[in-house]
């Protein structure tokens, strides 16, 4: 049981941001993907050139914020709400947060809106700061998202499902360089998002590819 969550957590993880293609002539086969959670964790192997230009540390992917979080400046006003319509806007925001984060490799404002048991957003971070600690990172944000919606969970918080579509892109080295293509993607995304003392945390996740 265990494994198998794990290897979905995985998947879910690769259907994000897509497939990768690796610029170099060693990439290996594309791996296909039906069930998925945010950034593709390896269907490519980097060429020897890109191998050589690893730098910079790996980012500490912590363990959630809990109620301890301080809202982030950024965070719409509908967001701060305890609301259906802020449960929607707060999942929104996390997963635009998400792509911010694989363009900057940063993972800080991520981790601060999750809770430490979101095992999704967990292997996001740990992929977003492999990459970095290799010199990479994403050339945008590729998401834009439509047919946001959010219903009560019966146990806590709100099912917040929406439409997500991610454009194709790049991974890009320390010096800006192109060493894989990102193809497009897009998928239906569902979130767990529960009110824990005076905000939104996102609890969990998944993605599954249209």
């Amino acid at each position: 049981m265990q494994s198998t969550r794990g290897a979905a957590i995985l998947a879910a993880v690769a259907v994000l941001t897509g497939g990768l293609t690796a610029c170099g002539d060693d990439s290996e086969p594309q791996e296909s993907t039906t069930t998925a959670s945010p950034i593709d964790r390896s269907t490519d192997s980097p060429s020897s050139s890109e191998s050589s230009s690893s730098s910079g540390s790996e980012t500490s992917s912590g363990d959630g914020s809990g109620g301890d979080a301080e809202l982030p400046d950024d965070l719409p006003a509908e967001a701060r709400e305890n609301t259906k319509e802020g449960a929607a806007a707060f999942g929104e925001y996390y997963h635009t947060a998400f792509g911010d984060a694989a363009e900057s490799g940063d993972t800080q404002l991520i981790e601060s809106l999750r809770s430490p048991d979101c095992k999704a957003c967990i292997a996001g971070e740990k992929q977003i700061s492999d990459d970095k600690a290799k010199g990479w990172v994403r050339d945008s944000n590729p998401y834009s998202f439509s047919k946001l919606s959010a219903t009560k969970r019966p146990d806590e918080g709100y099912k917040v499902t929406m439409d997500v579509k991610a454009k194709k892109h790049y991974r890009v080295d320390a010096s800006g360089k192109r060493n894989a293509t990102v193809k497009p993607v897009s998928f239906d995304l569902t979130q767990h998002v529960i009110w824990t003392g005076d905000h939104w945390t996102m609890n969990s996740w998944i993605a599954q590819i249209q």
